[in-house]
């Protein structure tokens, strides 16, 4: 694997932390063996790597702890559509046509409406959602 590969494999979502272990279990005892955090005891992908190369149990003896993710300093984002003047403009005249609701027009009007602007239904439906408040008379009607 080369070093661009591996950059772009993201971490697992948790990791094994202290071992949990009870040597002492045989006979009737508790005893854990200190082991503070997991390390894989062979290459990623071999059985060896499921064993602790620090105490030698499995990595199922070990508590496991899910780490957050994080992508651009810890904020997800979400894509967000971009439209044209244009787009804005038709979709505003389509909107007022139809009473600001997508269910009033004819399923095959929607559909010819959005492939002529290059939009999906999805898209037009929440943005005629979040712009019926702003109904403004458009500029050529």
């Amino acid at each position: 694997m080369t070093g661009e590969e591996k950059s772009m494999i993201t971490p697992p979502p948790y990791m094994f932390m202290e071992c949990l272990k009870n040597h002492a279990a045989a006979i009737g005892g508790s005893a854990k063996d200190g082991c503070g955090e997991f390390m894989a005891g062979g290459e990623e992908g071999t059985l060896e790597a499921f064993n602790c190369a620090a105490c030698v149990c499995h990595q199922n003896f070990h508590r496991k702890v899910k780490v957050p993710q994080q992508v651009r300093g810890g904020a997800k984002k979400r894509f967000r559509t971009k439209f044209t003047k244009d787009q804005k403009e038709k979709m505003r005249r389509f909107a007022h046509k139809t009473g600001w609701k997508i269910y009033n027009a004819e399923d095959a009007e929607v559909r010819s409406f959005c492939e002529e602007i290059g939009v999906s239904k999805k898209v037009l439906k929440v943005w005629m959602h979040n712009h019926k408040g702003n109904n403004l008379p458009t500029a050529a009607a």
